[in-house]
């Protein structure tokens, strides 16, 4: 292992996919260094991401693998950046897609019908736009561009050291 050799891994890009690798390698004893060609974490397309931890919804355009392993990942992101929100997925379509609506939901999983009161209970300003609705309570949400300083802040506090400006070696 890296820790009985005394190696430290370095991860390249300082991104959503490098420092949540970073900070589980770090939770789990291993000596980490993040290096990231930009100026800032999330310099890339990460800063670009929409923060949608909605496994359930992409299930109705995707691979079952999607879902699966998206899931747990909206508890770990609840126990590792304060602001992830979950508050659920609307998912509305008007009344000339009532069709499409069942087959979106016929593609997936984890959703409840709401109707035209249980979508404006929800959206206020949605009300009496549309006549049904399928309601992911178990979806969530963050902002990158919040979440990503929030981790590498979470980094330093563990000894993990981020160089910026740091080209990868070939």
């Amino acid at each position: 292992s890296p820790m009985s050799s005394g190696a430290k891994v370095t991860v390249v890009g300082a991104g959503v996919a490098g420092l949540t690798t970073a900070l589980e390698l770090s939770e789990r004893g291993v000596s980490v260094e993040v290096i990231e060609r930009g100026a800032c974490v999330g310099a890339g397309c990460s800063r670009m991401a929409g923060g949608m931890l909605a496994p359930w919804c992409e299930r109705a355009a995707t691979d079952e693998a999607v879902m699966r392993l998206g899931a747990p990942s909206i508890d770990w992101w609840l126990g590792h950046y304060p602001g992830t929100v979950r508050n659920g997925s609307l998912v509305v379509a008007p009344a000339r897609d009532a069709t499409e609506l069942i087959r979106f939901a016929e593609r997936t999983e984890n959703f409840e019908w709401r109707d035209e009161a249980g979508i404006a209970a929800l959206e206020p300003d949605l009300a009496g736009r549309f006549r049904r609705a399928l309601f992911f309570p178990r979806e969530a949400h963050l902002e990158p561009r919040r979440a990503l300083p929030g981790l590498a802040e979470a980094l330093v506090r563990r000894g993990v050291t981020i160089r910026f400006g740091v080209e990868q070696a070939a």
